[in-house]
């Protein structure tokens, strides 16, 4: 696809975020995962609608971003702009990304930032890249928002404004790295959004496990986990079980109680796992190993 429409428009750019949004429409093209950027003075009215109907669109929203503030990371962030946001350098920042999804509602635009900047105990810079997506940039201070608050806030958000929200909760960087790291989280941010539908809110840590595992080749793979693939189709529950238990800690009380299960016949299950398999889930390498068949086996098989 890319390769038909760099020969429709020979001066177009292709990247993997868009930039010179004053001058530019930028078109995702979900199967090379890339985004398409033809200057505006080539291409006419009638080709972008046709090209809308086809894919994401991102174009200058730095209408929707009003304070000074938003305005200059708009322009650093997603502009070819080499100057600095008024910063200290010696700060460090994340970038939190969201997503709302489509939906028949015009958003309100004060209103979301200030529920936005409620979550937050201290001043964060809300910037839009388009009319459904934007970043949140919070400066690294001795309280930070932390992924429970986001994950509980999450739900008071969608009942307020009436569609479906995803985040991805970036790491902290200096100013210098922001941009390059930023553009980094955005292919995370985009990759989780098409693999891993069933969650809201994304980070490295829950993103970074499948996205090595979708380019890891599927023999490779399925050579790794045989042995734990074999006892998930023999027992659909187990790999919930199993990972649960992993992502509890190893506490065994607990993980019983979320699954509505007596601790014996949780051990019961642990056990059938561990015989039939080998894996003793008492040593970290081995726990490592099979959290990522339990992954793999969720999302790609």
């Amino acid at each position: 696809m890319l390769k038909k429409l760099k020969i429709r428009y020979p001066n177009a750019e292709i990247k993997t975020s868009p930039t010179n949004l004053s001058n530019m429409i930028w078109f995702f093209i979900d199967e090379d995962q890339k985004y398409f950027g033809i200057p505006l003075n080539e291409i006419t009215p009638s080709e972008i609608e046709l090209l809308k109907a086809l894919f994401p669109t991102t174009h200058n929203r730095i209408d929707l971003n009003t304070s000074c503030q938003s305005k200059k990371w708009f322009d650093y962030l997603f502009n070819d702009h080499p100057a600095l946001p008024d910063e200290d350098v010696k700060k460090s920042f994340r970038i939190i990304q969201f997503s709302i999804s489509q939906s028949e509602e015009t958003l309100d635009v004060k209103s979301w930032e200030e529920a936005i900047k409620a979550l937050f105990p201290h001043e964060v810079a809300i910037v839009f890249s388009s009319e459904k997506e934007g970043i949140i940039i919070e400066e690294k201070k001795a309280y930070i928002l932390s992924l429970q608050e986001l994950q509980t806030s999450i739900k008071t958000l969608e009942s307020d404004f009436f569609f479906a929200i995803h985040f991805y909760l970036g790491g902290f960087y200096s100013i210098y790295d922001l941009k390059s790291m930023f553009q980094l989280e955005q292919s995370f941010f985009r990759f989780a959004h098409k693999e891993m539908t069933r969650e809201r809110i994304f980070s490295l840590t829950n993103v970074l496990p499948l996205y090595l595992l979708k380019n890891t080749p599927n023999k490779l793979r399925a050579s790794f986990f045989a042995s734990i693939f074999e006892i998930f189709k023999e027992d659909k529950e187990l790999r919930r079980t199993i990972k649960l238990y992993i992502e509890n800690n190893s506490n065994a009380s607990l993980t019983a109680k979320q699954l509505f299960l007596h601790r014996n016949s949780l051990q019961y299950r642990i056990d059938k796992f561990v015989e039939k398999t080998g894996f003793d889930l008492k040593s970290f390498p081995n726990v490592l190993i099979v959290y990522l068949a339990c992954i793999d086996f969720e999302y790609l098989q």
